[in-house]
């Protein structure tokens, strides 16, 4: 095979990743409503990778960098309380997960990890950078739609680790006898 078809094969296949990474990230609340130029860049950054039973997508205690979106598979948000592991959240494909390392450097606050074969797509906190400084007058929304997102899964976990207690806690109006 010549060196011009082996470059016009890898165009054709980047092209392509590109195309359906696009596709995925039209269905993410973060990126949904984003310019098709600003979702064309993130496709292009955006890497992927399968993890399976047994892996860590995220390690709690670990530098964030990343944030996840899952393609296919399930997986399972969980922390280290007490010496315990306590499920925080279950996620399921379309889900976008570990979003505030876009904004800010911190060690994770939970893990996530498989509970079948997944398939995530990546975008790093460098390359969301690299976005915004190249669409600046996007910043704004797209930082908007990472908060809505957070404080969506924060009531999400609240009633989700409420449920898992039932009883436990007092609801005001409630007679404690």
């Amino acid at each position: 095979m010549s060196s011009s078809m082996k470059v016009g094969s890898q165009e054709k296949r980047t092209e392509c990743k590109i195309t359906c990474d696009l596709e995925i990230l039209r269905q993410s609340p973060v990126f949904a409503e984003a310019d098709p130029e600003v979702l064309r860049l993130f496709a292009y950054l955006a890497t992927r990778k399968k993890y399976r039973v047994g892996d860590e997508i995220i390690t709690q205690g670990k530098e964030s960098a990343e944030a996840y979106y899952l393609i296919s598979g399930k997986a399972e948000v969980t922390t280290h309380h007490r010496g315990k592991e306590a499920v925080l959240h279950h996620l399921h494909p379309q889900a976008f997960f570990g979003e505030l390392a876009l904004l800010a450097r911190f060690k994770w606050f939970f893990s996530a990890h498989p509970l079948e074969e997944c398939e995530v797509m990546i975008i790093s906190r460098e390359s969301f950078q690299k976005v915004l400084e190249k669409f600046p007058e996007k910043r704004d929304k797209l930082i908007e739609k990472i908060v809505q997102l957070r404080v969506q899964r924060l009531c999400e976990q609240t009633e989700f680790m409420l449920e898992q207690i039932p009883g436990s806690y007092p609801l005001k109006g409630e007679s404690t006898a």
